[in-house]
């Protein structure tokens, strides 16, 4: 599923094909994609899924049918748990609305009771001002109630779609339209390196270099990426690496056993080749995480240097750490929302669109 993911970022799949996958594993028998406006409360757009063409032209006519009834969809499970949608959280039909009140919502007679659907799980797949994506799917009274298998295998997709449409929305703006993973892996604020099952790297993007310059115990030498500066610590990761390639299904495993400043955690991904099998030509995404307090940039040079306010400072600072919006909240402890707002005035006084520009911008000093 990790593999169909990533390959959407590629000629080799598409973001359909992950999905339809998805919902095979999941045993769900269909989804759709909602084009939410939270301004109007109504859903824009959406695009049904399946794992069957005939499933998706059957959720197509149903809501087909509800949406010329009453002139645009109300979906109350998105509505009613935006917020929480919002935050990352994924979200559950019963704990948004208890079943007899849902089922006596019109969404549910039009839509529910028409395609056998029981429950509906669903999440934030992007969203930005009053538009937002949202996934969801679907179980019925045959295929049960969701489990926390159901949920664990969910957090994962949502967590690696979240990167590829990160990365999709980067090569949309990219100059030259060619869907090649490491041209918008090198855009990303991350460190990021990829590695063969060997230790080999095939591709560095500017922060990992950069962080491997100053770190001591990171090295690519030969061409092999390797970590420590003892024997004994590079033996360590060794062993560490040949039981992590051995594993098939292997996500966010993390590796901080050694010294490694000012990089203190590093985070394993499988990506690539769907083939399962060592020396196939699988390939591993790491991430080099850097210490909590190790180059981070001055408060007073930011609020200098562009005029930002201390927190919109604070806020930056620590995006430049984390790389991403939702990380900088959990580590500075503020919502998701809180964080965005100080973005967005850091964009106008940078003159920058995305996050990718801002910390670009910011650690161009």
């Amino acid at each position: 599923m990790i593999d169909m993911v990533y390959a959407a970022t590629t000629q080799e799949g598409t973001v359909l094909q992950a999905v339809r996958k998805y919902l095979e594993l999941q045993g769900d028998p269909g989804g759709a994609i909602f084009h939410y406006d939270s301004i109007t409360d109504h859903v824009s757009d959406l695009e049904p899924v399946s794992f069957s063409d005939q499933a998706e032209a059957l959720v197509e006519d149903v809501f087909d049918s509800y949406s010329k009834g009453r002139g645009a969809i109300h979906n109350p499970l998105i509505s009613r748990g935006l917020e929480d949608l919002k935050a990352g959280k994924i979200l559950v039909s019963d704990e948004v609305i208890p079943f007899d009140e849902l089922s006596r919502t019109e969404y549910y007679k039009a839509v529910f009771e028409p395609l056998g659907v029981r429950w509906s799980m669903g999440w934030l797949a992007a969203g930005k001002g009053q538009k937002w994506l949202t996934f969801t799917s679907s179980r019925n009274l045959e295929t049960g109630a969701y489990t926390g298998e159901h949920y664990a295998r969910g957090q994962l997709f949502q967590r690696h779609m979240a990167r590829v449409i990160h990365i999709l929305e980067l090569l949309e703006e990219a100059s030259e339209r060619k869907w090649v993973f490491e041209r918008s892996v090198e855009k990303l604020p991350q460190a990021i390196v990829l590695l063969d099952d060997d230790r080999r790297v095939t591709f560095c993007n500017p922060a990992a270099t950069s962080l491997m310059r100053r770190s001591t115990c990171l090295a690519d030498k030969a061409g092999v990426f390797s970590v420590g500066q003892t024997s004994h610590e590079r033996a360590r990761f060794e062993q560490w690496w040949s039981l992590l390639t051995a594993t098939v299904e292997v996500d966010g495993a993390a590796f901080n056993d050694v010294p490694m400043s000012p990089v203190w955690e590093i985070e394993v991904s499988r990506i690539g080749c769907a083939s399962s099998q060592r020396g196939s030509g699988r390939r591993w995404m790491l991430t080099l995480k850097q210490c909590p307090d190790g180059d981070r940039l001055p408060l007073a040079y930011l609020q200098d240097r562009f005029g930002l306010s201390r927190a919109e400072a604070e806020v930056c600072a620590n995006l430049c750490q984390n790389g991403d919006a939702v990380s900088t909240a959990t580590a500075m402890a503020l919502s998701p929302n809180t964080v965005r707002t100080h973005l967005k005035s850091a964009f106008k006084k940078t003159h920058t669109r995305n996050q990718v520009e801002l910390v670009l911008k910011l650690v161009a000093k």
